[in-house]
């Protein structure tokens, strides 16, 4: 009587399981990866980059300034696994003016080869703002997560943002009151520059507005 009851269970989870929709399928395999990657990111903020990276359209460029040790690029970078899209992660991998020096390249490296997503993310190694000057390509998806000052908040988005599809995605982190810098940024200068707005735990986001007469993403 036990085994049956044992036995019924256990195929109706594998049912529930195997009922889940793609994208959630996608997501239970990647989150283990992600999180056992050192990082600040929630399990929302890190299945909203996932699912939000996943509904762009194949051959996007996402562009995610400010990367550590990857746990971020691999959420953005298992979005891209279906068709063409490409993460570019800029960071100087020193450590920035928000973290303790230490060079987390190799980690970075080696956590975005385990994860099996070598090919869909390009690493940038120096400064945003340098990047920027050489950039040509349009952006479906722009993360910033970079130095928390407000200076470089503003100039980060400042480099970035002309590259911005209309209709594109604009995402900073840590929106709160423990950065100072990033919600001043976000509240005085660049929400206005967006619509829909949105957020997730500390992250807050927007589209760029389409011209008028045009398409969008």
């Amino acid at each position: 009587m036990a085994t049956s009851f044992i036995t019924r269970v256990k195929f109706r989870l594998w049912k529930l399981k195997h009922h889940l929709d793609p994208a959630e399928r996608e997501w239970q395999k990647a989150w283990p990866l992600i999180n056992s990657i050192e990082g600040f990111f929630t399990v929302d903020q890190a299945k909203w980059l996932f699912k939000t990276a996943r509904s762009l359209p194949g051959g996007s460029n996402l562009v995610e300034v400010g990367s550590f040790k990857g746990r971020s690029t691999c959420c953005l970078a298992f979005g891209c696994q279906r068709n063409r899209k490409r993460v570019f992660a800029i960071d100087p991998f020193d450590g920035g003016p928000d973290l303790p020096t230490r060079d987390s390249f190799q980690e970075f490296s080696q956590n975005i080869a385990r994860c099996g997503l070598s090919d869909h993310v390009q690493p940038i190694v120096g400064l945003s703002v340098e990047a920027a000057k050489t950039w040509s390509k349009p952006i479906q998806l722009l993360f910033i997560d970079g130095s928390h000052r407000y200076e470089d908040v503003l100039a980060d988005f400042g480099a970035f943002f002309p590259h911005v599809v209309p209709g594109g995605i604009v995402v900073f982190h840590d929106v709160n009151d423990d950065w100072p810098g990033v919600k001043r940024a976000w509240q005085e200068i660049i929400r206005d520059q967006l619509e829909s707005i949105g957020d997730c735990d500390t992250m807050a986001y927007g589209r760029k507005p389409a011209a008028r007469g045009a398409g969008s993403i």
